[in-house]
């Protein structure tokens, strides 16, 4: 995560500081492994902590992140992650729901506005590796000022009529998945009739037989139309406008 993390500041804009290096002892063979303050081993290092601080600054408005669990190991890696993410910024509170709240049947991360109403982004999985920019994105497009777009991409946005559904399935170590869940999740974002949902395909084998999935990134739009490869969101919505 810590590899791609500032890639996100070429795309919102922002200024990378030069740091001071220091040099740092290596741990020994036997020593732990970072961890957390419940014990489990943690996904962000305190550099990446630090580097978050200037992005959730721009935040405008406070956002919530519904977090449902279950019982299953991967929940268990998501409340690390959240427990984690919590401290960072005042902007952005996490709520936790058990299995079964609100008919919500998958491990899931719900962006949705301070009181609670759900904005068309969400997460199956930890975000992690690329996905994590697309995860700190998803947030700054719902809490503003968002990613900038001409006003041709907001009006075929605003087009859009129907209720749509996209799923994106990625591998975390993918590097085109991203900009397809940023573009989809953008467009969610942007319109409520839209919802955009990141799968890891890694904890979901069903979703990869029932769609047939050979390759990520793989769009699914609809439950029916599926597109494979890197799209930006100009590409997505020329495919919307097809339906």
């Amino acid at each position: 995560m810590e590899k791609y993390l500032f890639s996100m500041y070429q795309k919102l804009g922002i200024k990378r500081e030069k740091r001071k290096i220091t040099e740092v002892k290596k741990p020994d063979q036997g020593e732990e492994k970072r961890k957390t303050s419940s014990g489990e081993e943690g996904f962000l290092t305190e550099e990446m902590k630090e580097s978050l601080a200037p992005v959730f600054a721009r935040f405008e408005k406070e956002i919530l992140v519904k977090v449902y669990l279950d019982t299953s190991s991967l929940s268990r890696e998501v409340e690390v992650f959240v427990r984690e993410m919590e401290p960072l910024s005042e902007k952005v509170r996490y709520e936790i729901q058990r299995a079964g709240a609100e008919g919500v049947t998958r491990p899931s991360l719900w962006i949705c506005d301070s009181q609670g109403n759900y904005l068309g982004a969400e997460f199956h999985g930890v975000p992690g590796g690329h996905e994590f920019n697309s995860f700190i994105i998803a947030l700054y497009n719902g809490a503003g000022p968002g990613q900038s777009m001409g006003e041709d991409i907001r009006q075929r946005i605003q087009k859009i009529t129907g209720k749509t559904d996209l799923k994106i399935a990625v591998s975390l170590s993918c590097t085109m998945c991203p900009d397809v869940v940023m573009a989809a999740q953008k467009i969610a974002l942007e319109n409520p009739l839209v919802t955009a949902e990141m799968f890891d395909l890694a904890h979901y084998p069903d979703l990869k037989e029932k769609y047939q999935i050979m390759s990520v990134p793989c769009l699914i739009i609809n439950d029916s139309r599926i597109s494979f490869g890197k799209k930006g969101i100009g590409q997505i919505l020329d495919l919307l406008e097809e339906i």
